[in-house]
């Protein structure tokens, strides 16, 4: 058994060991708060262009 083999059955064992951890739901809360986060901002520059066009 070579080094490659074993490199590769860690790598294997580690998907592994993933796929059945909660991984899932970390990812959907991650990704729930930045697109919260970045519909904040999208916002917050337009209003603050919109406040700038009136204020012309």
């Amino acid at each position: 058994m070579s080094l490659q083999d074993m490199k590769l059955y860690a790598i294997n064992f580690s998907a592994f060991t993933l796929s059945f951890t909660n991984i899932d739901m970390v990812l959907k809360i991650i990704l729930l708060t930045v697109t919260i986060l970045y519909t904040t901002h999208k916002w917050y520059l337009m209003y603050e262009e919109n406040k700038r066009k009136h204020k012309l």
